[in-house]
C-alpha cells in the first residue's frame, strides 16, 4: 500500500527469505519494527545513521525471524556508530536474549513503551511471550498486531485507528487463518481502515481469498 504509515523491508513468514519488518521514519527518529535473521544486511544497506536523533528498535516477540539479528544492529550502532539503541519490548526475557547473544549493556536502553507506542498482550506460541501495538505515527493511529493467532485483546481497538497490520496464514495454527477472518476484515474496510496484510506464508492463497471475497 503506497501511502501507508509503515515501510516494509520483508513480509515473508518466518521460512521465507525477507523476515517482518518496518520501519518509519519521524521527526530525526527512526523507528524499526522486528529485527529478523535477514533484516540486520537490509537496514545496514538502506539507512545514514548519523542522520536520527534516536534509533528505536520494537521487538514484539523472540523468535529467530523476529529478534535474530537484534545483537547484530546494536552492536554495529554501537562500535561503528557511536550511537545507542533503544529497545522497545514487554517480552520477558529480552535482557537475557540480549545478555547470552554478547550484547554490552551500555549500547542499548530498555523501554517496555513509549509516549506513542503501547503494547497489548496476545496469543501466538506456548513457548514465548508475543506482542502487538496500538501507535500514533505520521498523525495517524495505527494497529499492529505481530505474530498471533487470535484478534480479540486486538478488537477494542478497532473503532481508534486508520491502518491496521496483520498477521494472515492459510494454515493458521500459530497464526491467523485468512479464511477464518476474512469477513472480519472485510467490515473493518468498509469502514474506511486500511488493512496492511504481513507474515504470509502463502501470498497467492491470500490473495485468493481476499479476492473471492470482494466478488
Amino acid at each position: 500500500m503506497k501511502n501507508s504509515v509503515l515501510n516494509f523491508l520483508g513480509k515473508d513468514s518466518g521460512f521465507g527469505d525477507n523476515n517482518n519488518s518496518a520501519y518509519i521514519e519521524e521527526n530525526n527518529n527512526l523507528y524499526i519494527i522486528d529485527c529478523g535473521f535477514t533484516v540486520f544486511n537490509k537496514i545496514k544497506n538502506k539507512f545514514d545513521f548519523n542522520t536520527y536523533n534516536n534509533i528505536y528498535i520494537i521487538i514484539t516477540h523472540l523468535h529467530n525471524d523476529h529478534a535474530g539479528s537484534l545483537s547484530q544492529l546494536i552492536l554495529y550502532l554501537w562500535f561503528v556508530y557511536n550511537k545507542k539503541a533503544t529497545v522497545i519490548s514487554k517480552c520477558i526475557n529480552i535482557k537475557k536474549y540480549l545478555e547470552i547473544t554478547g550484547t554490552p549493556e551500555e549500547a542499548y536502553d530498555i523501554k517496555n513503551n513509549l509516549d506513542n507506542v503501547s503494547f497489548i498482550q496476545t496469543t501466538h506460541t506456548p513457548f514465548l511471550d508475543a506482542y502487538g501495538f496500538i501507535g500514533t505515527f505520521g498523525g495517524k493511529k495505527i494497529l499492529y498486531t505481530g505474530d498471533t493467532n487470535s484478534l480479540e485483546n486486538f478488537i477494542p481497538f478497532f473503532n481508534e485507528i486508520k491502518e491496521l497490520y496483520i498477521d494472515v496464514s492459510k494454515y493458521g495454527g500459530a497464526h491467523l487463518k485468512i479464511d477464518d477472518i476474512i469477513d472480519i476484515l472485510y467490515d473493518l474496510k468498509q469502514k474506511d481502515i486500511d488493512i496492511i496484510f504481513m507474515h504470509m506464508d502463502d501470498k497467492n492463497y491470500i490473495e485468493s481469498i481476499i479476492n473471492k471475497k470482494a466478488q
